[in-house]
């Protein structure tokens, strides 16, 4: 089965460019500071339209996670595709890689990773962080 991978678009090529370079960025709002994920043109929290791109810590917390035991077209292995509530605020959708998906939990801290799904794409994904999940 096809692996279905993002398209980017005008407004959120600077994010794929920065996880192909191996750094998470998202935009801040220059009105109210706050960032913003998915990639917008204006602030869904203030309407502001003055967003720039800022690197981030790549650092969160579980907000939601479940294990996916198996991917259509994939290996047999399980998954754990998570909410990720992200450091700078935003929350987004990742998978979190650790040594027993089990063992993965609501509250774990994550950091970033990057994984190379194509010539193109580059995804960002979770690992834990400070053994959290790894048992």
């Amino acid at each position: 089965m096809e692996k279905f991978l993002p398209n980017p678009t005008i407004v959120s090529k600077p994010f794929w460019d920065g996880c192909r370079e191996g750094t998470l960025r998202l935009q801040q709002c220059g009105s109210c500071q706050r960032f913003v994920f998915y990639p917008a043109y204006m602030c869904p929290h203030c309407g502001g339209s003055s967003l720039e791109w800022k690197t981030t810590s790549g650092r969160g917390n579980v907000y939601s996670c479940t294990v996916v035991e198996r991917q259509a077209g994939a290996n047999d292995e399980p998954i754990v595709v998570a909410l990720i509530e992200l450091d700078e605020g935003p929350i987004m959708m990742s998978n979190v890689r650790a040594a027993n998906p089990y063992a993965v939990r609501i509250g774990d801290r994550v950091t970033v990773a990057f994984e190379q799904a194509s010539e193109d794409i580059t995804l960002p994904i979770f690992l834990p962080a400070d053994g959290a999940g790894a048992e």
